[in-house]
């Protein structure tokens, strides 16, 4: 196959899991992110190598993007509440600190377990669906009573069984790099990235009713 080939087939992959989306899925995230918000909860998010750099993005978008105007020139009203999000790989430190002290497998599980409520929702993030850090987290969220949400691939792995909804991403690849093991891997952290835009739009727009709503109530 020349260059262009292998292009094009990437292409086409990701045009067939895109028809083949669990829509579902997505929505019920959303109302689980949604209930959090409303209940005044904390969004958790973990993942691990390259998933936890398009968590740095989310911590971004979660914690500032639905909470300022469309034309992003200012805030939206302080009486609307703001949205709590903890990105669990944000701290070099503390997973250093936390791999050294507890081992890996226990990193996030550590972090999260002390603060967990039934108000909460955990975002969990792995490919294989079995990374033990994010199971042991999962684990530790269904012990507090926390809403949980997977995002994995393949036949999903313990993530599937854990969590209260799980999103596996559809289809297989011939790409270079993301085949044997590392089966449709770059789809998947392409469509994760999706996944976080249409959650943010999504809290952006229930955030914009509810400005919209207080002003109708003060004039």
């Amino acid at each position: 196959m020349s260059i262009d080939d292998d292009i094009r087939l990437y292409l086409a992959e990701k045009r067939a899991i895109i028809d083949q989306f669990p829509v579902d899925a997505v929505a019920a995230a959303a109302e689980m992110l949604f209930r959090t918000y409303d209940e005044g909860g904390t969004v958790y998010a973990m993942g691990n190598g390259g998933n936890a750099g398009t968590l740095d993005h989310a911590y971004c978008d979660f914690k500032h993007h639905p909470f300022v105007s469309e034309d992003k020139s200012r805030p939206v009203s302080s009486a609307v509440r703001r949205l709590t999000f903890v990105n669990l790989c944000g701290s070099s430190a503390e997973l250093s600190g936390l791999v050294n002290d507890l081992g890996p497998d226990n990193m996030f599980a550590a972090s999260l377990e002390p603060f967990a409520t039934e108000r909460d929702l955990v975002m969990a993030y792995s490919g294989s669906g079995n990374s033990p850090n994010v199971v042991r987290a999962l684990e530790a969220a269904t012990k507090a009573g926390a809403r949980t949400f997977a995002m994995t691939k393949g036949d999903g792995g313990r993530c599937r069984t854990l969590a209260d909804v799980c999103l596996v991403v559809p289809g297989t690849s011939r790409f270079p790099g993301q085949t044997g093991s590392n089966d449709n891997n770059f789809h998947f952290e392409d469509a994760m990235l999706s996944v976080n835009h249409i959650l943010v739009g999504l809290l952006k727009q229930r955030v914009g009713q509810e400005a919209a709503d207080r002003v109708q109530v003060s004039g």
